[in-house]
């Protein structure tokens, strides 16, 4: 069920939540007095639901979205690179398999990670 139309019943407006809620990615919007359950791609617009997968808006804001997401995942993990280095510093220098210490190693992964934040 995607839309109840007015009038409806309040134990069809919960059932449609309670399917919403089970999906896990549709929201409810009222428009004019009738309930639609839609995903993040659609829209109502003179009562009919609009997909808005092919819409050059919606692609860009899905382009910014997975950028920041990415950009948040990079800094958790220069967070967490970061405080490798200092623990390497601290510590008597370990020597990896390929010849370089740890520290070494620890700095060409953030480089790697600061040219990519760059790039985004």
């Amino acid at each position: 069920m995607t839309i109840l139309r007015k009038p409806y019943k309040q134990e069809d407006y919960t059932k449609l939540v309670e399917e919403c809620n089970q999906i896990g990615n549709k929201r409810i919007e009222l428009h004019q007095g009738n309930a639609y359950a839609l995903f993040d791609y659609e829209k109502v617009e003179n009562g009919e639901i609009i997909d808005l997968r092919d819409t050059d808006e919606y692609k860009a804001e899905q382009a910014e979205k997975l950028k920041y997401e990415r950009t948040q995942e990079i800094m958790t993990e220069l967070d967490y690179l970061d405080k490798k280095r200092i623990r390497a510093i601290c510590e008597p220098e370990t020597v990896r398999d390929d010849g370089k210490t740890w520290l070494e190693y620890y700095n060409e992964q953030i480089s790697i990670l600061r040219e990519e934040l760059a790039l985004l």
